[in-house]
């Protein structure tokens, strides 16, 4: 016996190229040998000839494989490895060394070497230094990303997209966090409730400001400026037992210049604004939070003078009894209110409508109850030197007798939903009121009709903006009492006045009026569009009972005429090359026109060229024949506009065309008639200076709530699951 019979025969291990069985090891010779696979097997026999004439001998015979067999990685083992103790450890992906340089690093150096030639994988030239801007330049950024918070007509959606990309923008960077965050805490987002992440926390917040500078790496409190708060999601609910008080909510709040409570019962359709609401604040708790905080310190944030507002909202409902109508003259007198820009007063109505039974509203002491209730009215108003920006909401008190008492200040005036203002009354007001209103916003208010346009222009010689909403809500859920309360919104003999300051001029749901006096507005700008130079914004949207037919051709006539007139012609910007580059570009468009003219034929006549054939003599004599009697068909038309657009191998889309070749046609002579009927002549008022040109001619009855493309979006993400039958079973 041999002295290794014990010890186990030196076998190669099996593997997937070394099988352990025989039979396995038969060459794999493809089915069809072509001349690309001969070619492929000859190169790569070539290049490892000199590897593997080492290991083969002569008499192997050469097999070929339909791919190269890819090379073995073999994993190096020390010795204190191999003797320790096996263990059922994980296995680990161990990345491949070669000369010192991890394949993935040699992948990256590779894709770069390859990519240095080509311009679409090089770095730009010049990179932003955005490490190195100022804290002004983040702040101004991050303040037009916050834009949709401080709007409250926003959409839902872009409020809760500009807070997460505050919050992405504060976590970035050190050098972002603060800008970011000061954009954010500028207006906190409490004054609408939504239901997508990110959301806020009312009391967090409140917790967060009430914490001392030395425990914030940020001092918050000066950062808050404006507060709006939803009364109803945040100030009724209890926090700890208790409800939040006004004192509670201003304390920390050092630089506060805005300040307005909103609830939904205020808000459209207008229809809950008898409902009692539990929250309320006093005057002591109001001037408690306005006022300095007791022992504050300015070196730790506190606050220690009386907060200065510029911006109130007045709200009947929310106010106790000592912050009545007859009171606010008082109030305005203290040094936190004087100082206001904007004010605005929600739901305030006349006490013979509150106070007094429907026979008794005509008696005289009703009449005297309204007559003092409007005197404070105004005397609140005029308690306020710098006020500038005026709104009166939902209030019966807002009449011509509170117009006429009104201080000449006022810059913008917003009347929404104030059912006995007239025409008339805004007409007197704007004579004696208009000279230095730059905006005017109507909205909503049932009994204002377009007559007072006729005096706009020459009242208003200083307005900039015009925004009317001819839409009404019904006062009871259970008929429709929406409808105006005029009779028409606009007669054809009142011509309409502009001031050449105007910029934007936006009137909705335009009803109640004939096509005529129609014709007679869109035909008053049309005529002074030279005397607008500053007009860059049109919106219109026309309400007209007639024919379909004829408010299609107005659509087409007057409409497209104003658009013609007012719509600024685009033109793309001009590409900026370096002169090097520029003049290189223009060397070679010389060369090729060179090229393109030397190749181009030389055009001869139809005589020179040589005898026709008879199939292209057929073709031309049935092509004339064709479109002559088309011609004759169609009315005896000019032949040159025919045969423009025949085509002797499809009649069919000859048709079609010259069919729209009628319709362009009619509606140019349609457009002829209309500008004549309005004056014009060629392009002599030709304005092209408005970025927005929407006007819009139909019948659509206005409704409460317009659908728009938000209501017919695809279900959210965090939808429910599908139902699963397996998982339930309702019969247990």
């Amino acid at each position: 016996m041999d002295d290794d019979s014990d010890t186990p025969s030196d076998r190669p291990r099996p593997t997937r190229h070394v099988p352990s069985r025989q039979a396995k090891n038969k060459p794999k010779i493809p089915v069809r040998e072509t001349r690309a696979t001969a070619a492929y097997f000859s190169s790569t026999n070539a290049t490892n000839t000199s590897a593997s004439s080492a290991t083969e001998t002569d008499n192997t015979p050469s097999t070929r494989v339909l791919r190269p067999l890819p090379k073995k990685r073999k994993l190096t083992t020390t010795a204190a490895a191999s003797s320790a103790p096996t263990k059922a450890t994980k296995r680990q992906r161990v990345e491949p060394v070669v000369n010192d340089t991890p394949i993935l690093l040699r992948r990256y150096h590779a894709r770069s070497k390859d990519a240095v030639g080509n311009p679409l994988y090089e770095p730009p030239l010049v990179s932003p230094p955005w490490h190195t801007l100022p804290y002004l330049v983040w702040l101004r950024v991050f303040n037009f990303v916050a834009t949709p918070i401080r709007d409250s007509e926003s959409r839902i959606d872009d409020l809760g997209e500009a807070v997460g990309t505050l919050l992405s923008g504060a976590r970035t960077c050190r050098m972002t966090a603060e800008p970011a965050l000061a954009a954010l805490y500028k207006c906190p987002p409490f004054h609408r409730t939504y239901h997508k992440y990110p959301q806020t926390s009312f009391v967090q917040f409140l917790q967060l400001l009430a914490r001392p500078v030395s425990e914030t790496s940020i001092r918050y409190r000066p950062k808050v400026k404006i507060l709006r708060i939803d009364v109803d999601a945040l100030l009724t609910k209890k926090v700890a037992g208790h409800q939040l008080q006004l004192k509670q909510v201003l304390k920390n709040l050092p630089a506060l210049r805005s300040l307005e409570f909103y609830h939904p019962a205020d808000e459209p359709p207008y229809r809950d604004l008898d409902f009692h609401l539990r929250w309320k604040f006093s005057k002591e708790d109001l001037l408690d939070g306005l006022g300095p905080l007791p022992g504050g310190d300015d070196s730790v944030g506190d606050k220690t003078a009386a907060t200065i507002l510029e911006s109130w909202r007045w709200n009947s409902r929310l106010g106790s009894a000592d912050v009545a109508l007859d009171r606010l003259p008082e109030i305005h007198a203290l040094p936190s209110f004087q100082s206001l820009r904007k004010l605005a007063y929600v739901n305030y109505q006349l006490p013979s409508t509150t106070q007094f039974s429907a026979r008794a509203r005509e008696s005289q002491e009703a009449q005297n109850s309204d007559l003092r209730a409007i005197e404070h009215f105004a005397a609140s108003i005029s308690a306020l030197p710098e006020l500038r920006h005026l709104v009166i909401e939902s209030s019966t008190l807002a009449n011509g007798s509170l117009l006429e008492r009104l201080p000449k200040t006022l810059t913008h005036l917003e009347l929404v939903n104030c059912w006995e203002i007239t025409s008339d009354d805004l007409s007197t007001f704007l004579m004696s009121h208009g000279n230095s209103l730059v905006h005017l916003t109507l909205k909503h208010c049932q009994s204002l009709s377009l007559g007072f346009l006729p005096v706009l222009g020459t009242s208003c010689p200083n307005l900039a903006h015009l925004e009317v909403d001819l839409s009404y809500f019904r006062h009871h859920e259970s008929y429709a009492d929406n409808k105006p309360e005029y009779a028409t919104l606009l007669e054809v003999d009142q011509v309409p006045t502009w001031p050449s300051s105007i910029q934007s001029i936006e009137i909705i749901n335009m009803r109640n009026w004939t096509r005529e006096a129609a014709e007679m507005f869109f035909g008053s700008l049309m005529k002074n569009a030279k005397a607008l130079p500053n007009l860059r914004r049109l919106e219109f949207k026309v309400i007209l009972n007639i024919e379909w037919r004829q408010r299609q051709e107005m659509r087409r006539s007057l409409a497209d005429q104003m658009t013609r007139v007012f719509k600024r012609k685009w033109s793309p910007p001009k590409e900026r090359r370096p002169l090097r580059q520029s003049n290189e570009t223009k060397s070679k468009d010389a060369d090729v026109d060179e090229i393109d003219t030397s190749k181009s034929p030389v055009r001869r006549s139809s005589r020179i060229s040589g005898p026709v054939s008879a199939k292209n003599r057929a073709l031309t004599s049935r092509k004339h024949d064709i479109g002559k009697s088309l011609a004759v068909k169609r009315g005896l038309r000019p032949r040159k506009s025919i045969s423009s657009t025949f085509d002797a191998d499809d009649e069919d889309s000859s048709e079609d065309e010259l069919s729209l070749t009628d319709a362009s046609a009619h509606r140019s002579r349609s457009k002829t008639s209309t500008a004549k009927a309005v004056g014009l002549q060629n392009d002599e008022r030709i304005h092209g200076l408005c970025d927005v040109v929407d006007i819009q001619v139909d019948n659509q009855r206005p409704a409460e709530r317009q659908y728009d493309m938000d209501d017919f979006l695809d279900s959210p993400e965090h939808s429910d699951t599908e139902w699963n039958s397996d998982e339930d079973d309702v019969f247990a």
